[in-house]
Order: C-alpha cells, then sequence, then structure tokens
C-alpha cells in the first residue's frame, strides 16, 4: 500500500456504488434518489469508482436504468482501462446488500473530508515554496475551510415534517409575547420600520438606486444604527469604496458634521471637533467591521462572514454592491454571472441567520418613465436579483422635483415577503450622508446637528 492509498477506503466506496445498482436492481427508486443525492464523484478517491459514478449520475438524471450493461454502453471503460461491464458485475457480485448503504456513505464522505485537510497543508507547502506572500496563503485556506464546512454540512439536508417545525415557531411566539425574544432589528428609520416590518433573520433585502441616488447612504446608515445603538455585529463588504471614507461618512452621520468641512480640517471650529470626537467614541465601541478588498468572489465573502460569525458573532452583512461581486469567469453573459452571485447571497442570508443588505444599482429606466419613479424590474443585469429577494427597497430621489430640491426622498417597497407593496419619505442630509424621519418642514440647523427626529407633523405614509 502507497501513501495515497491510505486515504480512502476501497470497501467503503464499492458499498456505496453496489448499494446504487442494487436498489436499481430492486426498482427500489426512493433509495436510488437518496444514495445519488447525497454522493458526488468528488467523494470518490478511486479513478474508477468516480468515473462510474458520474456516469451512474447521468443515467439517474435521464431516468435511465442502472444497471451493469446500460452504464457498459453508455461508458465501456473506465480509467483503469477495466471494462465498465465487468467493473459493475463484481460490484455487484462482491456487495450484497444495500442495507448499510448509509455507513458506507459516510465512510466515504469522511474520507474525503480527510483528503481535503491534507490538501489544505498541501496549498500552504506550495505557498511557501512559491515564495507568497502570507496574506494570500491565508486567504487560500480560508476559502479552502469554507469549502471543508460545506462538506461537513452534506447530507444533512432533507424534507421533514411541519409538525416538527411547528414547536420552534410557537417557542418564539411565547417568547415574543413574554418580551423574551431578541429585540427586532430596526433601520433606524421610525417610517421604514414600519413599512418593512423591521429586519428579519434569514433575508435578503435589497437597495436598489441609481448612482448618486442614496442607497449606500442608507445601507450604511442602517449597519451604522443597529451596530452603534442596536449593540449588534455588522460586517460591510464594499467594492467600491474604500473603508477611510465609509469612516468618514460614518463620523459625519454620527456627529453631524459637514463632509465637504472634513476635506478642511485646519477651517475647523472646536464645537466640529467635539462632534468628531463624540462620532469616534461611538465607532470604537461599535462592533462594525469593514471588508473592502476590489473583486472578491462570493465564496470569499462567505468565508469571512463565516469567520467573523464563529469569532465575534454577525448579526446583519451589507455587501456594496452586487452588480461587482468577483466571479469565477465561467459564465456566458454578465446577467447570469450575477445571477449565479445573487442565489449565493440568499443562501448565504439563510447559512448565517441574519439579514443581508444587498445594494444593487438601477438601469436608466426610470429617467424615461412619468415621475422617474423606480420598479424592481429596473435592477441593473439580472432579474434574479428581484426574484431571490426577500424585500426590494428602491431610494427614489428626484433632484428636478421641487421636494427633491429639498431634500425630500421616497423609500418605495416594491416587493416585500411579509410586507404589503408601499413607500414612506424620508429628508436627506446629504452633507452629513444620513437620511432622517421625514416631518413635512425645513429641520433646524439645530436638529440637523444633533440628529434628533423631527416632531410629528407628518409621517411618513403607505401607498396602495
Amino acid at each position: 500500500m502507497n501513501d495515497e492509498d491510505k486515504y480512502y477506503r476501497l470497501e467503503a466506496e464499492h458499498g456505496v456504488l453496489g448499494a446504487i445498482m442494487i436498489a436499481s436492481l430492486n426498482e427500489s427508486a426512493g433509495m436510488l434518489d437518496e444514495i445519488v443525492s447525497q454522493m458526488k464523484s468528488g467523494d470518490f478517491w478511486h479513478q474508477d469508482n468516480a468515473a462510474l459514478f458520474d456516469v451512474i449520475y447521468d443515467c439517474h438524471a435521464q431516468r435511465m436504468p442502472v444497471d451493469a450493461v446500460t452504464l457498459g454502453g453508455i461508458q465501456r471503460y473506465l480509467p483503469s482501462g477495466k471494462t465498465t461491464l465487468e467493473y459493475t458485475i463484481d460490484l455487484c457480485r462482491n456487495v450484497p446488500s444495500a442495507a448499510n448503504w448509509k455507513s458506507y456513505a459516510q465512510q466515504v464522505r469522511k474520507w474525503a473530508l480527510v483528503r481535503q485537510f491534507r490538501d489544505l497543508g498541501r496549498i500552504v507547502d506550495k505557498g511557501v515554496y512559491d515564495d507568497l506572500p502570507a496574506d494570500e496563503i491565508l486567504d487560500q485556506c480560508s476559502l479552502a475551510l469554507a469549502d471543508l464546512r460545506d462538506l461537513q454540512a452534506s447530507g444533512k439536508a432533507g424534507y421533514k415534517r411541519m409538525s416538527d417545525v411547528l414547536p420552534a415557531v410557537l417557542d418564539h411566539m411565547d417568547d415574543v409575547l413574554n418580551d423574551k425574544a431578541p429585540p427586532k432589528l430596526s433601520t433606524g428609520l421610525a417610517d421604514l420600520d414600519n413599512l418593512i416590518g423591521f429586519l428579519r433573520q434569514k433575508s435578503m433585502v435589497v437597495i436598489g438606486g441609481r448612482p448618486g441616488g442614496g442607497k449606500t447612504m442608507l445601507g450604511l446608515q442602517i449597519m451604522n444604527h443597529i451596530a452603534t445603538r442596536g449593540r449588534g455585529v455588522g460586517l460591510v463588504v464594499s467594492l467600491e469604496m474604500p473603508g477611510e471614507q465609509l469612516t468618514l461618512r460614518t463620523i459625519a452621520s454620527l456627529g453631524g458634521v459637514d463632509l465637504r468641512r472634513m476635506d478642511e480640517v485646519k477651517c475647523l471650529e472646536q464645537e466640529e471637533w467635539n462632534r468628531i470626537g463624540l462620532a469616534a467614541g461611538k465607532i470604537k465601541e461599535a462592533e462594525l467591521y469593514l471588508l473592502d478588498t476590489p473583486g472578491l468572489t462570493m465564496p470569499a465573502i462567505r468565508a469571512e462572514a463565516l469567520k467573523l460569525k464563529r469569532e465575534v458573532g454577525l448579526d446583519i452583512l451589507m455587501i456594496d454592491y452586487v452588480q461587482i461581486v468577483g466571479t469565477d469567469g465561467k459564465s456566458q453573459n454578465r446577467a447570469d454571472a450575477v445571477a449565479k452571485v445573487s442565489i449565493a447571497i440568499m443562501n448565504l442570508s439563510r447559512e448565517l441567520a441574519i439579514p443581508i443588505l444587498v445594494l444593487a444599482q438601477l438601469n436608466r429606466g426610470p429617467a424615461n418613465r412619468p415621475g422617474k419613479k423606480p420598479q424592481a424590474s429596473d435592477l441593473k443585469e439580472s432579474g434574479q436579483i428581484e426574484q431571490d429577494a426577500d424585500a426590494v427597497i428602491l431610494v427614489h430621489y428626484d433632484r428636478d422635483s421641487e421636494m427633491g430640491q429639498q431634500g425630500v426622498t421616497e423609500l418605495i417597497l416594491d416587493k416585500g415577503r411579509q410586507a404589503e407593496a408601499g413607500s414612506c419619505l424620508v429628508q436627506r442630509q446629504g452633507q452629513f450622508g444620513r437620511f432622517v424621519n421625514f416631518a413635512g418642514r425645513e429641520p433646524t440647523q439645530e436638529e440637523v446637528e444633533i440628529n434628533r427626529p423631527f416632531s410629528e407633523q407628518y409621517k411618513g405614509r403607505k401607498k396602495a
């Protein structure tokens, strides 16, 4: 036995493949479906076994019989040179029963995991040999570890009775009734909270807008509110704006300091420095993290998010913005690439059990529409984003309108799985990089600087 042979168990691989053949022979469609759905060719170390499983998978997908003759007719030879017919007949002869297939499958997957850990060490060795920077080696290891967690989680999915889920739902309702449930995540804008019903776990919330419309301002403000006032842990993934600029915007927003004045620090008054100090103090206490590496792919974002959740915790994630998330380059067009990113984000929100704010650009459709109001269908490059989203909030800021010139911005809920479509108004304070609750009048400078909610003269309203 050479060293490589120590990294798999041939009898377990044969046990799985033999069980598949027996299940097919006995016309046990349920068992056949279950085995094939839980395995993949990469789980098998032996080349003949991996190749045979690929043929089995293709036959099963096409609803063809999975037997020695059919498999041998599709692929005559296996990588070792043996005929598929002969190899498959031997499998059936040496595996008398399919009763223990789950144990065989578990062994195959465990040894696949062992090989993954071995390969992780090889990644380090190769990186050192190639004289790569330590950060690049660690990034490669992080991606590999994320794949390992995928492998460990495989086989855990499956159907379940609704009655099995019922106790958890009733327990949560009871916790809410008795004030034991975790507090809802607020956006910090009262009318927006009423519109969307707060931010929910396992939700993908899209914030769409034209360039300069305020989508980043809104997303960052929500993240700041949760981290500084809600005492939650947030991660901002910024693929367009560097961390320094995000931090400046946060100081302006929390401290009520004019962004333009912050570019001229020598001209700042003592009162402004005091407000900057107060904002800096809030940021120091907040568990708000930034990831501003350009071109990050979803596997890389997922790896970082899982790492942060494991080490610190994670209550909310923001991605700015979806159309420039890096891809593997295998998609034939941008629409397909963005669709894959969107699906990956949706899956990540379920995996992390947190809301993910997904910023997205709109196309030029609204500019050619009376009233210039955007719609979810205006999301740029892929309809998949709208399809995957649990909520779509569109930032409508018309600079040419009378209200727009006064800084009034409409937040349109175009799609909500658990909320009615509608809209609310907020007051844009662009000089401070934030929105505030709309009061139906221009705020005083004092109210602006202390970021005080305005009087209840006017409440944001839902629209039919």
